[in-house]
């Protein structure tokens, strides 16, 4: 087993919260779009990373940079599907809904968020986040760099099996 010290141990969770305070900072300061300000502030912070482990902690042996390194990752990936599930969320919106209104009846949770109108925020939602952009009635990708995301999943899909329903 290796012998980590803590600064190794802890570290990869330390970047993490620095990356949503500085994520939080630049929400509040410059109006970009969030994604952005999440690869500004991800980026910065690896900087931050890098710069520290050969700078400044000169003992450190390859294995303890490459863990370091992944764990970082592997906390990104988590603070990445967690500031995303509020963006993105059915259950945390039909959650909401049932908060607004107590007591609330079925029918009229489904006649406020029926899947017309799942669709329509969805659309409104790609349009706000410059993915996507509307020509009268037509709509047409604004970004051809997210065809390299859609390509993965579709990969990914293929591989084990998924299928669209």
């Amino acid at each position: 087993m290796y012998n980590f010290d803590t600064f190794i141990i802890i570290s990869p969770f330390v970047s993490i919260f620095f990356v949503g305070v500085l994520f939080l900072f630049f929400q509040l300061t410059i109006k970009k779009k969030y994604f952005i300000n999440l690869l500004i502030s991800m980026s910065i912070i690896f900087f931050v990373i890098i710069f520290v482990i050969y700078k400044l902690r000169f003992n450190i042996n390859d294995l303890q940079i490459f863990y370091i390194i992944f764990a970082y990752i592997c906390n990104l990936y988590i603070f990445m599907n967690i500031i995303q599930a509020c963006i993105s969320s059915v259950q945390l919106t039909t959650l909401k809904i049932i908060y607004l209104n107590p007591g609330i009846k079925k029918n009229k949770i489904l006649k406020m968020y029926n899947s017309r109108h799942l669709f329509e925020q969805r659309l409104k939602r790609l349009e706000s986040g410059g993915i996507i952009y509307r020509n009268k009635s037509s709509f047409f990708l604004k970004e051809k760099k997210i065809l390299l995301v859609l390509n993965f999943f579709s990969i990914l899909r293929k591989i084990f099996g998924i299928k669209n329903y």
